[in-house]
């Protein structure tokens, strides 16, 4: 799985626009974001059922999205490294990582 692109309002994935914000599951499965600026603990669950040792948020084209402490807090208790970055540094981080890691992601795709 790559990442091809982002821009404002849109992230292409494997050749394939989203129009929407994205979550990335270490099994290759996309999934729509139902979250808006806050990365929640609850979303941060979400992403690691499938036990990633990475989750990537990629917190928009200018870096609007906040994370909460309680999604640090529990990352920190199951020993899931969380990497923040404005979306488009967040791809390049994705698409080397996935290369030596099982790695989730959150990407927004606007502000």
């Amino acid at each position: 799985m790559e990442i091809n692109g982002t821009s404002f309002g849109q992230v292409i994935i494997d050749l394939k626009k989203y129009d929407h914000d994205v979550w990335i599951f270490p099994d290759a499965t996309i999934k729509r974001r139902t979250s808006d600026h806050d990365f929640t603990r609850e979303e941060f669950e979400l992403l690691a059922k499938k036990n990633p040792e990475t989750i990537i948020i990629g917190t928009g084209q200018s870096g609007c999205v906040k994370v909460g402490e309680e999604a640090r807090n529990a990352a920190r208790g199951k020993k899931i490294h969380l990497m923040i970055a404005k979306t488009p540094d967040a791809i390049k981080i994705f698409n080397q990582l996935t290369k030596e890691k099982k790695v989730a992601a959150a990407i927004h795709v606007t502000c």
